[in-house]
């Protein structure tokens, strides 16, 4: 039985890996992107950040040429990409300045998973650098499929994602005490799931929150414990307090 899923679990990687490049190879076309590289406005700019190391690159990749290809606005874009492959090998020239690829390696989907806040304190002088206004985390495996612009998530100083399950009666936060991503049963406060796979907002705000969630990852370290749902629990404490 154990062999039966592992040969399940590899041939569905190996299909999402032979997808992917399909897709790469499809759109490893610069004529293919909308209005990603055409002259933009001088007051704001977004940053992207994405952490796409081992088995994510590909998935980080798509979505990367998905937000160039779907994006229309006249509000500039960079994306920080964290990697263990050099993502400009895998995109046109020209594209190069809207890209910063950071060389980053992690054992695992855990440790990438918890080194989301510590990579944004990482890179934060190359926004200063490159003039970023906004700045926002998105999964390396977020799909677009249709045209959008930055009101789709450049919507306040601060901002998260609503989880698809928040409509459920009992929420996914992590409940023990001695957590520091705490949040009791009984609480007054609104009660929003918010999934790990988006954040973002003004930069100041954004690494203010980095900071406070690294505090609150060392404290649960020197006892020993990790949250039910690692970075997205520290995320839902934040918000709901």
């Amino acid at each position: 039985m154990i062999k039966k899923i592992k040969l399940i679990l590899f041939l569905t990687f190996s299909l999402l890996i032979i997808t992917t490049f399909i897709i790469y190879k499809k759109n490893n076309n610069s004529e293919l992107f909308s209005t990603f590289h055409k002259e933009k406005r001088d007051d704001k700019k977004i940053g992207i950040v994405i952490i796409a190391t081992n088995s994510y690159f590909l998935l980080g990749l798509r979505f990367m040429k998905q937000f160039m290809h779907y994006y229309d606005s006249d509000i500039g874009c960079k994306f920080y990409f964290f990697s263990d492959k050099n993502i400009l090998n895998y995109i046109p020239d020209k594209f190069h300045q809207f890209v910063k690829f950071i060389e980053t390696k992690h054992d695992n989907w855990h440790d990438a998973t918890n080194s989301k806040f510590q990579n944004f304190l990482n890179i934060e002088n190359d926004f200063k650098k490159d003039n970023i206004t906004d700045i926002f985390y998105f999964d390396a495996d977020t799909t677009i499929k249709k045209k959008f612009d930055h009101k789709w998530f450049m919507i306040g100083d601060l901002v998260g994602g609503q989880h698809y399950n928040d409509h459920l009666e009992k929420k996914g936060y992590d409940r023990n005490p001695k957590s520091a991503a705490y949040i009791p049963e009984k609480t007054n406060l609104p009660q929003t799931y918010y999934y790990g796979a988006f954040f973002g907002g003004k930069v100041n705000n954004v690494i203010d929150f980095c900071k406070k969630l690294i505090e609150n990852q060392k404290k649960d370290k020197k006892i020993n414990y990790e949250p039910i749902w690692d970075d997205e629990s520290y995320i839902n404490n934040y918000f709901h307090y």
